[in-house]
C-alpha cells in the first residue's frame, strides 16, 4: 500500500501553472537541466497556458543561447548525449537541409562514385542524387540506399554492419571495416557539431569512427551539417576542423561564423534557399 507521507515525484505535469512569463521560462530551463529535453505538449498541460504561449517561451529562451528548439520541444545546449529520432529530425529544418543536398549534387557529376552516410540530411542529397543517369553509390542509410535503388542506372552498395533501427543505418566495426575495400570520388559525410576548436563532433563513439573512415575514403570528403549545428559541440569527436575538405551548410550561416571557419583552413558552400 502507498505511503501517505512518500514524497511525490518532481515531474513536469506537477509544475504550478499560474507563472509569469520570466518565473515559466526559469521553470523551464530547471527542467531542461534535470531531464535534458522538453515538448511544448507537457509544458502546455504543466503551466496550462496555450502552446503559441510555450512556443514564444523556447523562442525567447533560445534567442538567448539558453537552449536549442527542436521540433515539438527543445533540448538543453549541453545535453552532448541526445539526438531526436529519425523521424522527428526528418521534418526538422527540411528546407535548410534540401538547401544543403541542392549545393551538394552540384559536386557531383555522371559516373561518379559517392559515399553517401546516414541521416537525414544525407538522405535528402540521396534523394537529389536519385534523378541522376549513372552513378555508384554506397551507403549505411537503409532508406537513402532503398531510395537510390528505384533507379536503374544508379549501383547501389549497402555497407554492411549492425543495423541501428533508431538511425535506420549500419554502424560498427564490420561496417567500419567494409569501407577499406573503396575509394571513391566524393563523401558526404553528417556532422552533429562543428566547431573551429573542437572540429567535428557527433553523439557516439560508433558513428564517430565510421564518419571518420568515410572522411578519409574520398577523394573531395565535405562535412554536411545545417546552419544550427556550427559553433555546437556533441560527445565523439570525428576529426578536427580540416578532416575535411569543405563544409557544406545553409544559407543561415553567419557572416562571422563563415569566416571563422575558413580561417580555420576549411572551405565553405552555402546552399540557396529554398
Amino acid at each position: 500500500m502507498r505511503s501517505a507521507n512518500r514524497p511525490k515525484q518532481n515531474t513536469v505535469a506537477e509544475l504550478p501553472g499560474a507563472l509569469f512569463a520570466e518565473e515559466r521560462q526559469r521553470s523551464i530551463l530547471e527542467l531542461l537541466r534535470r531531464t535534458g529535453k522538453v515538448t511544448v505538449e507537457e509544458l502546455t498541460r504543466a503551466f496550462r497556458v496555450s502552446p503559441p504561449t510555450i512556443r514564444a517561451d523556447l523562442s525567447r529562451l533560445e534567442a538567448q543561447g539558453l537552449l536549442r528548439r527542436t521540433h515539438g520541444g527543445a533540448i538543453a545546449l549541453e545535453n552532448t548525449l541526445y539526438e531526436p529520432p529519425y523521424a522527428e529530425r526528418a521534418v526538422l529544418r527540411h528546407a535548410e537541409k534540401r538547401s544543403i543536398a541542392l549545393a551538394a549534387a552540384e559536386l557531383v557529376q555522371e559516373g561518379d562514385t559517392v559515399l553517401i552516410d546516414a541521416g537525414t540530411t544525407c538522405h535528402e542529397i540521396a534523394l537529389v542524387l536519385k534523378e541522376f543517369r549513372k552513378l555508384t553509390v554506397v551507403t549505411n542509410s537503409i532508406a537513402s540506399a532503398e531510395a537510390l535503388a528505384e533507379n536503374d542506372g544508379i549501383e547501389t552498395i549497402l555497407i554492411g554492419g549492425i543495423i541501428q533501427p533508431r538511425r535506420r543505418a549500419t554502424l560498427g566495426a564490420l561496417a567500419t571495416q567494409f569501407l577499406s575495400q573503396i575509394q571513391c570520388d566524393h563523401a558526404f559525410v553528417a556532422m552533429t557539431g562543428v566547431h573551429t576548436e573542437a572540429g567535428f563532433t557527433v553523439v557516439d563513439f560508433d558513428a564517430a569512427q565510421l564518419k571518420r573512415r568515410m572522411l578519409e575514403k574520398a577523394k573531395q570528403a565535405a562535412a554536411v551539417a545545417d546552419s544550427s549545428k556550427i559553433g555546437q559541440i556533441a560527445f565523439a569527436c570525428v576529426g578536427p576542423i580540416n578532416s575535411a575538405n569543405l563544409l557544406i551548410t545553409d544559407h543561415g550561416i553567419s557572416a562571422e561564423s563563415r569566416h571563422a571557419i575558413e580561417s580555420a583552413g576549411l572551405a565553405v558552400i552555402a546552399g540557396p534557399p529554398c
